[in-house]
């Protein structure tokens, strides 16, 4: 942190530990057996695309390693823009920790380039228990997880995030603070 920023009260942002991803791998086990949440197989990664020729690169290499990985284990995916100009990747795989490993693979791919900070969030899709819908993101700016519960138009449910994340703050690393836990309306899963 430089000395402006100390004087302005700034702050770097968390570098994101894209390994932490992997957490929710293991971490599903917990949510099936206590919350009683399965995974949908829909998940997503949404970032802030630059107008530059080395993105639109970027953006077709990660398009053939998608192609080249869906090879190997099914898994299929689209693209769209929403309101606020940010691009999703939306992805569906039948096993949940080829999900987990393809959205790292692009944050990875958007990291290595020097394209880190244009990423926002990875979604990850579960149905079931009390709540309905639950998807757990992962803040690539904060480097942690946090549980969003949609409980209608503009709401959400609280009590159940709280409990969800007192469920999981074992297994990932949970945002501590609470005024970070921002909600995305409409997730296109």
């Amino acid at each position: 942190m430089s000395f402006l920023d100390a004087i302005l009260g700034r702050s770097k942002p968390v570098k994101a530990n894209e390994d932490a991803l992997f957490g929710l791998s293991t971490g599903v086990i917990t949510l099936q057996t206590e919350a009683g949440l399965q995974p949908t197989g829909s998940g997503a990664i949404t970032f802030r695309p630059v107008s530059s020729g080395d993105f639109a690169q970027l953006q077709r290499d990660v398009n053939a390693l998608l192609q080249t990985s869906a090879k190997d284990s099914p898994i299929t995916w689209t693209t769209q823009e929403d309101r606020f100009g940010y691009q999703w990747v939306i992805l569906k795989a039948g096993e949940f920790e080829n999900l987990v490993a393809t959205i790292h693979m692009i944050g990875s791919e958007l990291e290595d380039a020097g394209y880190g900070p244009q990423l926002l969030a990875a979604v990850f899709q579960f149905k079931g228990g009390k709540s309905g819908t639950v998807y757990w993101m992962y803040n690539y700016k904060r480097g942690a997880f946090y549980p969003f519960v949609p409980s209608g138009s503009g709401s959400r449910n609280n009590a159940e995030e709280m409990h969800l994340s007192a469920l999981m703050s074992r297994e990932l690393k949970v945002e501590k603070d609470l005024s970070k836990w921002y909600p995305l309306w409409g997730i296109p899963l």
